[in-house]
């Protein structure tokens, strides 16, 4: 589950604020968007929970935080963390993924996808149903930038610290959210500590 955090010294949601970044940070020949900021974000609970107090980290396409306060245990945490301006980037250790808290969010289905057939190589005496995979197909809810409204259906995306995903239908309202179907890489490791609910294929 998320885990919301304050920041403290950060535009109000009511504010609209913004901050304008590159689409891909090595290739600004790509074009730019804009990222919605406010003072109530979500990070990933396994980012969350590795934080501590005064300690700095990078809020990718964002800034500089400082962790000025933490409530709550493992399982219902509060953090408060104030914006630096003039951090250093380099020096902060974590880069962490994020969303702003807001109802312009983007609800989205991340569906993965694992073998059907546990075993690598079958042999000449094995049964099918006995070397099937149990789960093969598994969902996840997740809240995604504003916009992703405007993908359609078939394009390819990259999810930071995710991995590529293709749009198998869009969104229509919050009653018919974004699915996104995760693109198999060919590891059994995922690209960070954001596992997903199946293997890495």
């Amino acid at each position: 589950s998320p885990i919301v955090i304050t920041i403290t010294n950060a535009p109000t949601t009511e504010s609209l604020s913004f901050v304008t970044t590159d689409y891909h940070p090595k290739d600004p020949s790509l074009g730019s968007r804009k990222v919605r900021i406010a003072d109530k974000i979500w990070l990933e609970a396994i980012d969350a929970q590795e934080l501590t107090i005064g300690e700095e980290f990078v809020l990718m396409r964002w800034g500089v935080m400082k962790v000025t306060a933490i409530n709550g245990d493992a399982s219902n945490r509060t953090i408060e963390a104030e914006f630096i301006p003039e951090g250093d980037f380099k020096a902060a250790k974590k880069k962490i993924s994020w969303i702003a808290d807001c109802k312009d969010n983007t609800p989205c289905i991340l569906t993965e996808f694992d073998n059907l057939i546990a075993k690598e190589k079958l042999e000449e005496d094995d049964i099918l149903t006995e070397c099937l995979t149990p789960i093969t197909k598994a969902e996840s809810f997740a809240e995604g930038d504003a916009g992703l409204k405007t993908l359609e259906q078939g394009v390819v995306i990259q999810l930071e610290r995710r991995g590529y995903y293709c749009v198998d239908q869009p969104y229509k309202d919050s009653n018919s959210p974004l699915i996104l179907y995760m693109i198999p890489d060919g590891k059994s490791k995922a690209m960070s500590g954001l596992a997903g609910k199946i293997a890495h294929r």
